[in-house]
């Protein structure tokens, strides 16, 4: 026993021993800085820009020397979500590539490209290929009050540049079953607005919703609050009832009236005297026209003095003509179903016309009605379940359209 202990000793201390020998004998290794060898690091590439007037897609690949078979496989990729056969002038995108090295040219890691102000078009290239996303731009929102005087016009009033010049649009769009704002405008009418003021990053981007409206025109007070009814925004008056008719006045924005409802007009082309049953709206060409209510298309084509014609067929006997247009927007045919607002067509000078405008026209029962003086009835009122809700709702924002005056814009939050 006594010399299995020493021997099993021994051993321990021989290998004790060539450990230490072998640890304080090795060599250090040489001290890199980095890593040993170089690896070369794939080229990460940002193209940014805006769509030119008559751009397309494929000259902007074109100009930055981007694979066109990449092109075709964004624009399948992205077909159920936006057609980027067409991309509108003066929106932004935005291409971010990867180049391996010894590869000829980048590879498309990422597209975007800004569908209006409240979407961009997401496509990401992942392992089975390219994905697209329809994604909602996520905005700071703070509360601004602009009101004013009117002087001559509402757009002058509010504001002539973009921004303000939609603010004006969407102004004149809420009171336009209650208002004619080229024929009913009297100076000194005076306007308060709450408006969503869009911020990115810190920077302003402009304006969203008006969330309410305070009108008066000559002497009457009218008001207007933005609230949710079965999941759809609506404006309403301060009693529950709804602004909107359930045909509009006048399906677009336009100039001026060039030539009102008559039975008895001089036409500029052929020179003799005939009835007029509709308004004329002067407007740019391509000037987008929508549906002045819920409907069914019954024409869409060419039919005689109307140039390019659409019909739509409305609930309780209407029916409303949209004449002289450029052309008719795709999809719009025959048994189409249409709700109000909805582009259904575009201004211009067809058929029997010395100048871009729309002809715009109301027929009931088969008599024809002049869309400026008749009455129409108002689309569904606040429910009475949600009514405390509403109420609820108006007392705050009316609470803040009371809040400061002029016509400076004064933030609120």
């Amino acid at each position: 026993m006594k010399k299995t202990l020493a021997g099993l000793f021994v051993v321990t201390g021989f290998l004790l021993i060539f450990y230490l020998n072998s640890l304080f004998g090795r060599e250090n290794p040489p001290d890199f800085p980095g890593h040993p060898v170089p690896l070369p690091f794939p080229e990460i590439t940002e193209i940014a820009g805006v769509v030119k007037k008559g751009e397309t897609l494929s000259d902007i690949f074109k100009r930055h020397e981007l694979d066109m078979q990449t092109l075709y496989k964004l624009t399948k990729a992205s077909k159920e979500v936006y057609n980027l056969i067409r991309v509108r002038p003066n929106r932004s995108y935005v291409i971010n590539t990867l180049r391996m090295d010894g590869a000829e040219r980048g590879e498309v890691k990422n597209f975007r490209y800004s569908i209006d102000d409240s979407h961009y078009l997401k496509v990401i290239k992942g392992p089975d290929g390219y994905t697209a996303e329809k994604v909602k731009v996520d905005y700071e929102r703070r509360r601004s009050l602009i009101s004013g005087t009117i002087r001559d016009n509402l757009i002058n009033s509010i504001g002539n540049d973009r921004e303000h010049l939609r603010i004006a649009f969407d102004l004149a769009e809420i009171f336009e079953s209650s208002i004619d704002f080229v024929t009913e405008l009297r100076e000194g009418d005076r306007y308060r607005l709450l408006v969503e003021e869009l911020w990115l990053n810190g920077v302003f981007k402009g304006y969203g919703k008006i969330l309410a409206a305070e009108f008066v025109n000559n002497g009457k007070t009218y008001e207007a609050y933005r609230f949710d009814v079965d999941g759809r925004a609506g404006y309403y008056d301060g009693s529950g009832r709804s602004l909107k008719k359930a045909l509009m006045r006048a399906p677009l924005r336009f100039r001026y009236i060039s030539s009102g409802f008559t039975y008895r007009r001089k036409h500029p082309i052929l020179k003799t005297y005939r009835a007029h049953r509709g308004i004329d709206y002067a407007a740019p060409r391509g000037t987008p026209v929508s549906a002045a209510g819920n409907g069914t298309v019954k024409f869409a084509g060419w039919r005689g003095g109307y140039g390019k014609l659409v019909i739509i067929k409305h609930p309780n006997g209407y029916e409303t003509y949209y004449g002289h247009l450029s052309r008719i927007k795709r999809g719009i045919r025959r048994g189409k179903k249409v709700s109000q607002g909805d582009i259904i067509a575009y201004v211009g000078s067809t058929g029997l016309s010395t100048g871009p405008h729309l002809h715009y026209s109301i027929k009931r029962y088969g008599k024809f009605l002049n869309p400026l003086k008749i009455k129409l009835p108002r689309n569904r009122t606040v429910p009475d379940k949600i009514l405390p809700a509403f109420r609820a709702r108006v007392d705050s924002l009316r609470a803040e359209l009371k809040q400061g005056d002029g016509r400076e814009r004064i933030a609120l939050r």
